[in-house]
């Protein structure tokens, strides 16, 4: 029979924000357990009424499981409030999960990750169990500790360490009450127990679950479900070791008391002859005799000294009180070498701290050396009876890691605008940004939307009369478009296509196009250059090779180009190439954990203070300093797909696009 312990850490409670763990029985092997989060007015009236139904709830088919979690939101709606929760229904070796505003975690063996999430919609998985897997229910709330989970699990951290590190950090939010997370996974297994040892035990979850009935409304996946117990269901009585052990104290404590009253009447009869015959007794004593009240000392006259009984089970006692004042002591001079050890990691903490705001990749570095210092301190005091004081500081370093590495991991990125409202086969090839207007190229149907963010009003240009149609670039309140030629509209809409500059040998195979101040930049792989037009009074001056030297740039892997004054390019290799004047400057990375590897594209512009890379094969984009330094990742499934991004300055919105969807991040994420 495999176990489980089920561990519950839940926010604190507020008048309009309250959560729990709830379960229900509906049979010795049916089980369902949720972790709930309730907002709005009397939150916590609410919650204790839906505890009450889920304690309530009689599981027979899925259907039924989906109508009841239906019913509870309904139910909190009508209360004025909001149900955030994950659920986990149990029966046999099948189980069912079902979120609405809450996600689900598994650990099984090395992989780590999310398997179902959901925010404004019920969505269900069901599957089998494997053995060792561990699982974590949360709020939507509380979603933001599953990478901290998630990376504590890849370091090799069991779950109890984990639990401890999150508590910290989930309590010092400024509101808690919404977030709540259960942690699932296998109890250590228990050693046979005899027919004469008193246990209660929770009997195994054996019974079976009809899936086929399952509503096509139902996201099913047959891999991931688990058996729960709770760990408090398994209830050990005291052994008949440990009751001996407390009867012999308690009859220490007894014989105190009586020596301590008959002492002075004691030490009256006492002499030097009976003390004598006390110490030859002494060679002659049981210990099993002591505690089963046998021991008699006798005088040469034959008369019994039971009293002397008092006083070797007072001497006794002192050697126990003694014993325990060594080992009290001995914790006590552990606790404090522990203490001492850490003293020179805190300094370097409280330095890391100091430093964050002028320097936060020293204070990554510094806090990073914390944690494998203390990793190394554990592993070298693992019997100390101290050892949770570095555990401690180990889970509080963790979480201030965490808070200030500029990693944020997102689920599903919000749409901000579906491109298949403009036409159902919109495919995007790049789009650019600039006063809160975003042109939007479409390269196969030789297209140009204009979006309009603030009113998500849209206008077209069309380009079908030209051959082909390669990028587009925004310059204040106009677009350039490099096509047949280098061709521009201004923003306002109804303004008409005009001619920057006919095809030539500088533009005929460019492939990007990007403007800056008064000029207009294209990059020709087969020129090996990159061409710079200026505007002038009578239009735009003849191309001029802008880089000055032989620089190694391999033309054909560039991928993207960006124009602040300086050109930065980006390769298929993860390269990022400053050049300034025509001459390539150095250009260095610093505190980015995970280096670039493979095709990336930037963005930036002069109004804008850093550098937006898409990794797209990383699923994240990276904002550095024009210096180089990591400011932040923001990672999600949503950028596996992307193909180009841009960044609004006044708005401080990252726009990126992949096919007909264009997703909104919020820079500072």
């Amino acid at each position: 029979m495999i176990r489980f312990k089920v561990t519950p850490v839940v926010g604190l409670p507020q008048f309009t924000g309250w959560s729990q763990v709830a379960e229900s029985t509906s049979s010795v092997n049916t089980r369902l357990i949720c972790v709930f989060a309730i907002s709005g007015k009397h939150a916590g009236n609410v919650g204790r009424d839906v505890s009450d139904k889920i304690s309530d709830f009689y599981f027979y088919d899925i259907e039924q499981l989906h109508e009841f979690v239906n019913d509870l939101i309904e139910f909190v709606q009508d209360n004025d409030c909001k149900i955030y929760l994950s659920s986990a229904l149990i029966n046999g070796d099948k189980s069912i999960f079902v979120t609405y505003g809450g996600s689900v975690f598994l650990k099984r063996k090395e992989k780590v990750g999310k398997i179902l999430f959901s925010k404004d919609e019920i969505k269900i998985v069901k599957g089998s169990y494997t053995e060792n897997d561990v699982f974590v229910l949360t709020t939507y709330q509380a979603s933001q500790f599953l990478n901290e989970i998630e990376q504590k699990f890849i370091k090799g951290f069991d779950v109890d360490i984990i639990i401890t590190s999150v508590v910290p950090g989930l309590h010092a939010q400024a509101d808690s009450s919404l977030s709540a997370i259960v942690f699932i996974n296998q109890a250590k297994s228990l050693e046979k127990i005899s027919d004469n040892e008193n246990w209660e035990k929770e009997p195994s979850i054996q019974a079976s679950i009809d899936f086929d009935d399952q509503d096509e409304g139902l996201q099913a996946n047959e891999n991931n479900s688990f058996i729960i117990e709770k760990e408090n269901d398994i209830k050990l009585l005291s052994s008949d070791y440990l009751f001996k052990i407390i009867m012999i104290i308690k009859g220490l404590i007894n014989y105190l008391v009586i020596l301590i009253k008959y002492l002075p009447n004691l030490i009256k009869k006492i002499n030097l002859s009976k003390i004598k015959v006390f110490f030859k007794s002494l060679k002659k004593i049981r210990l099993k005799d002591l505690f089963n009240g046998k021991i008699s000392l006798r005088d040469d006259s034959g008369r019994n000294k039971s009293l002397f009984k008092f006083l070797i089970i007072g001497l006794i006692f002192i050697v126990f009180l003694t014993t325990i004042v060594i080992f009290t002591n001995g914790r006590r001079k552990d606790k404090e070498r522990i203490q001492n050890l850490l003293i020179p990691i805190e300094e370097r903490i409280l330095i890391a701290k100091q430093n964050i705001n002028d320097d936060p990749i020293s204070s990554r570095d510094i806090t990073l050396g914390v944690i494998n210092s203390l990793e190394k301190l554990k592993a070298e005091n693992l019997k100390s009876s101290s050892v949770s004081l570095i555990d401690n500081k180990l889970a509080e370093t963790t979480t201030f890691y965490d808070e200030i590495s500029g990693k944020v991991e997102l689920d599903e990125l919000p749409i901000f605008y579906d491109l298949r409202l403009v036409r159902s086969d919109y495919i995007a090839s790049n789009l650019d940004v600039s006063n809160e207007k975003i042109s939007i190229l479409d390269s196969e149907k030789k297209q140009v939307v204009v979006l309009d963010a603030l009113t998500k009003k849209v206008s077209v240009r069309d380009f079908a009369k030209f051959e082909q149609v390669k990028d587009l670039s925004i310059n204040a309140n106009t677009v350039y478009v490099l096509t047949d030629g280098i061709k521009s509209f201004d923003l306002e809409e109804g303004s008409e296509i005009k001619e920057v500059k006919v095809l030539g040998d500088s533009n005929r195979n460019a492939l990007y196009i990007d403007a800056y101040d008064r000029f207009v930049y294209v990059f020709s792989p087969d020129k090996r250059n990159i061409y710079r037009y200026s505007k002038e009074s009578e239009g735009y001056s003849d191309p001029v090779g802008w880089m000055k030297s032989e620089t190694g740039l391999k033309y054909d892997e560039v991928l993207s180009m960006a124009i602040d004054g300086d050109i930065w390019l980006t390769n298929s290799s993860g390269q990022i190439k400053k050049f300034a004047s025509g001459k390539e400057e150095s250009f260095e990375i610093r505190g980015l954990s995970n280096q670039f590897l493979n095709g990336i594209k930037i963005y930036t512009n002069d109004d804008l203070d850093n550098l937006y890379i898409l990794d797209a094969n990383n699923k994240r984009i990276v904002i550095l300093s024009k210096s180089g330094d990591f400011i932040r990742e923001i990672k999600s499934v949503s950028l596996a797909t992307v193909s180009s991004i841009a960044v609004s300055k006044s708005s401080n919105k990252i726009y990126a696009v992949s096919g007909s969807i264009i997703f909104e991040i919020d820079a500072n994420e």
